[in-house]
């Protein structure tokens, strides 16, 4: 496909919507907010308007008949049952066991009988009551034989002259049908004007919510096509903020890992060239100088070995990273002297104190035995001490000590070499790190070596570090707790 086919490709796909897309993500939730609330809206206001209006009516009614029961013996309780009657539009008769209203005394009752109640409405209303089971009861029924319905509330009050006397409240139940024939106008109006402004506003909250997230994956487009120097820039609220600064940290550690690759590529290739350059040169003297001379021939086969020892030990450090970084080595603890594999790894460094100069010394005081594993201590002694013979003065002096401290063992390796500035200090237990290009001939170096170390250390819970100063030389060292059980 060519590039103008990719280009009206995409600007071909401007008129679909990305159904995917975080702003129609947003728009859609947006939309399905607002069309809840008017769901909820309608119901409440048209579909459960009438059993809202009725439980309202039942409460009120119930509150007012407890009250006036409560206060049926207080000395203005025909002045309060007016007052109520008055106020809340209710019809409030009191009756008597003979079924007489003894108040209000008044021909204009709602029952057109100005003294009694017929038989049929008593028993309706206070038949089944009871002071101690059931003292009260509210119920709706037809008002006299028409389509207007009523709400009725009786209660027992109390005895008065010997009689038992009833309270008797009734209301109109009122018609909603045309209250909810107005609502419902007035909601197709304003569900079609929510919904609008929804649509609107929805879209414009679900671009400017989602223009953070689009722009950095603009950003991290431009970073996959290797622009290590795009910025990720910050939204207008916090988490897009946290989500620039994880990923503005995450491309300068991309670039220092490229950067350090980079080092790593041209270092072993300086490590590999020259090691392979000395054997082939060894090699062609053997064939046509040294061939026929023991001794000559015997020297430039050890010089062959080592510089083959010294590619081993290059790829070494390339496997022991590998095993880090994929975390398939695991710990076997087991008690260690530290003395013994020292000089086992100082055994290793022979042939530099007989044909380089170089000068170990080891020196230990008190128990230094410690658990761990062994293979991995081994390494660790190993590159500290090539570390310290990579960087070593002129006097080719390296020391180690291993000293008991109480309950820790402190291994320390010493040069009297260059040291490391101090501000380079914090950097030398990274990756492919090393403070100087021109280290020496006879180790060969990665980079590789402190960050094993330091790999190993954190996974034994071993403290660690550096002491150094510019041309005094430098101290590595770690501690370890030493082995209790053989401790007297």
């Amino acid at each position: 496909m060519t590039q103008e086919h990719k280009t009206q490709k995409k600007d071909h796909s401007k008129f679909f919507i990305d159904f995917k897309s975080i702003r129609f993500k947003y728009w859609l939730s947006f939309i399905g907010f607002a069309t809840i609330l008017l769901l909820i809206l309608w119901l409440l206001q048209i579909v459960f308007l009438n059993q809202f209006y009725e439980s309202m009516k039942v409460r009120e009614i119930e509150k007012i008949g407890y009250s006036l029961t409560k206060q049926y013996n207080s000395k203005h309780f025909k002045q309060t049952v007016l007052l109520t009657a008055f106020t809340k539009g209710i019809d409030i008769s009191i009756v008597n066991e003979d079924r007489y209203i003894t108040f209000p005394k008044s021909d204009n009752n709602v029952f057109s009988q100005p003294k009694s109640l017929p038989r049929e409405y008593f028993n309706q209303y206070f038949a089944k009551l009871d002071k101690k089971t059931r003292p009260s009861k509210i119920f709706t029924q037809s008002f006299l034989g028409s389509d207007e319905i009523q709400l009725s509330y009786s209660s027992i009050l109390g005895e008065k002259n010997g009689k038992i006397e009833y309270l008797l409240m009734t209301t109109p139940l009122e018609p909603v049908e045309s209250t909810i024939d107005i609502l419902k106008n007035q909601l197709i109006i304003i569900s079609g004007l929510s919904l609008a402004l929804a649509l609107v506003l929805s879209f414009f909250m679900s671009n400017h919510l989602a223009k953070p997230l689009v722009r950095m994956a603009k950003s991290a487009k431009k970073l996959g096509d290797g622009h290590f120097d795009v910025e990720f820039t910050k939204g207008d609220y916090t988490e897009a903020d946290e989500l620039a600064d994880t990923l503005n940290h995450a491309t300068d550690e991309l670039s220092k890992t490229l950067e350090m690759r980079k080092d790593l590529i041209a270092n072993v290739s300086h490590d590999l060239k020259t090691p392979l350059t000395v054997i082939k040169s060894y090699g062609e003297m053997i064939r046509d100088i040294s061939g026929d001379n023991p001794e000559l021939r015997k020297e430039h086969v050890n010089t062959i070995i080592q510089e083959a020892d010294n590619l081993t030990l290059l790829v070494n450090d390339l496997l022991d990273l590998s095993k880090v970084e994929s975390e398939l080595s695991h710990l076997q603890k087991y008690p260690l002297d530290l003395e013994k594999l020292a000089r086992s790894v100082l055994n290793r460094f022979k042939m530099m104190e007989q044909y380089n100069g170089y000068h170990f010394d080891l020196e230990v005081k008190g128990t230094v035995v410690i658990l761990a594993d062994e293979s991995k201590m081994r390494q660790v002694l190993y590159n500290f001490i090539a570390n310290a013979v990579n960087y070593a003065g002129l006097d080719k002096q390296v020391l180690i000590k291993i000293t008991e401290t109480g309950d820790q063992v402190l291994c320390q390796v010493i040069d009297h070499g260059k040291g490391i500035p101090e501000d380079q200090q914090k950097y030398i237990w990274d990756r492919y790190y090393r403070v100087q290009k021109n280290h020496s001939r006879f180790i060969v170096g990665t980079g590789l070596g402190l960050f094993i170390v330091k790999s190993i250390l954190d996974l034994h819970d071993f403290n660690y570090g550096v002491e150094s100063k510019v041309n005094e030389g430098s101290c590595f060292y770690f501690k370890a707790p030493v082995f209790k059980d053989i401790k007297k």
